[in-house]
């Protein structure tokens, strides 16, 4: 029987830790609580979702477990900490444009016990922060910890709204992020949109492009490719051997836009054609 998990948000990496379901301590969604991590260490996190199957099955922290629902007083410890939270941030920007460094942080997290500070941060390159962590360990007198994340995790952390005005997919229910790549755009004959309507908040191609990917393959058999030659079938008011040059595919609707020797437009349905070069 597979392990059913419960995900916490930490406050301090924030990222979601996943650790083996438990009926022992009542939850709810969006409860706050005190749990164990990895490192054996007490931190503040908020319930993401309860008895469900994981993410990812080899990332689940076994040795974690929530200890208690959080109290008044962790909560005012913890509103403390968001609060040095952001002068920490302030001081890494101010440290990082000092220093010339090529990325951005975009988040700053105390642990619960207020012993160590989390950065995450982006970067198109690797980098090399010794020097800031450093620094930042000399004016902040804490332990630090930066982590560089992708632009599609960033989305996934940070949340926001696709195109299609609704939550991102990645924060809301997506899970983990698949790869998705341009045989997928070409799949389904959107090559031709543009970068911008194929990109998503993060800046890489949209996640939905692999909802409906496996359908449009199906669906693109039958249909010669672009750029092909096809010949009308009698049934249709074209001449029958005049080669037509395929230049719009209509593959939902199994569709193709043709255009004549002289330059005449049509459109044609996939059993009005014959094609003449399709083992190519």
């Amino acid at each position: 029987m597979a392990t059913k998990v419960t995900g916490i948000r930490s406050s301090y990496s924030g990222e979601v830790l996943e650790i083996p379901y438990s009926d022992k301590i009542i939850l709810a969604v969006g409860e706050e609580v005190i749990f164990k991590d990895a490192e054996d260490k007490e931190e503040y996190g908020i319930v993401e979702f309860l008895n469900r199957d994981p993410i990812d099955a080899a990332t689940i922290s076994f040795t974690s477990k929530v200890l208690r629902k959080a109290t008044a007083n962790d909560i005012q410890k913890v509103d403390g900490n968001i609060d040095k939270a952001k002068v920490a941030m302030d001081k890494c920007k101010e440290t990082i444009s000092r220093m010339a460094l090529d990325m951005a942080v975009f988040r700053t997290g105390y642990s619960f016990d207020g012993s160590s500070v989390h950065f995450m941060f982006t970067s198109e390159d690797r980098v090399d922060f010794r020097d800031l962590v450093k620094e930042l360990a000399r004016v902040l007198k804490k332990q630090i910890h930066l982590k560089q994340i992708g632009p599609r995790d960033k989305a996934k952390m940070v949340g926001g709204y696709g195109k299609c005005g609704r939550p991102l997919c990645c924060s809301t229910w997506l899970g983990k992020l698949e790869s998705i790549n341009m045989e997928m755009v070409r799949a389904q004959a959107l090559e031709n949109k543009g970068s911008s309507k194929l990109s998503g908040s993060c800046g890489k191609l949209l996640c939905c492009l692999k909802y409906e990917v496996e359908s449009y393959r199906h669906l693109r058999k039958g249909l010669p490719r672009m750029g092909s030659l096809v010949v009308a079938k009698k049934s249709t008011a074209l001449k029958p051997d005049e080669k037509l040059k395929v230049f719009a595919i209509d593959i939902l609707n199994q569709r193709v836009k043709v255009s004549t020797e002289n330059g005449e437009v049509h459109t044609l349905k996939v059993e009005e054609i014959e094609q003449l070069n399709s083992k190519k």
